[in-house]
């Protein structure tokens, strides 16, 4: 690629340009965070932002060590029941797009290379299911996830 954009015709009629982003950090309007290589998807006669392409994108999970306060990092799949490892994200879903560290980028690239293998960046930071079950105390009540009214 000469240039950092590649024509593409979408469904005959949208003529649209996929530009070069790199590994970026997406931040979704429900606040899940992507790491995945990034393209934009413009409309090319109004040059308008229409999506993202991602490519082996991963959601980013974060736990703390309640000992050391250290937060380990893990990648997830972005979707457990689809095999594609690329697609459009519609741009009004992402609210904000960062750059990982280095470190998260040399992380996320050494797990492509091992074939996708999903594993925490620290030793040990992912607790086990036994771990869990052992924080859960047995008289805890269960979250409620209905709205309560901010005014009255």
């Amino acid at each position: 690629m000469n240039n950092s954009s590649t024509p593409v015709i979408i469904q005959g009629c949208l003529h649209i340009y996929l530009k070069t982003m790199a590994v970026k950090l997406l931040v979704s309007q429900i606040g899940q965070h992507i790491i995945a290589d990034v393209k934009q998807v413009e409309n090319k006669e109004t040059k308008e932002i229409i999506a993202y392409w991602v490519k082996e994108p991963r959601i980013v999970g974060y736990q703390v060590d309640e000992e050391t306060q250290n937060i380990g990092v893990n990648f997830g799949p972005y979707c457990i029941v689809s095999d594609e490892n690329e697609f459009s994200i519609r741009a009004n879903y992402i609210v904000s797009i960062l750059e990982p560290r280095s470190d998260v980028i040399e992380r996320y690239n050494t797990i492509l290379e091992e074939g996708g293998q999903l594993e925490p960046i620290e030793e040990g930071a992912e607790p086990t299911v036994d771990e869990l079950e052992e924080e859960i105390p047995d008289d805890a009540s269960p979250v409620s996830l209905e709205a309560e009214p901010v005014l009255s």
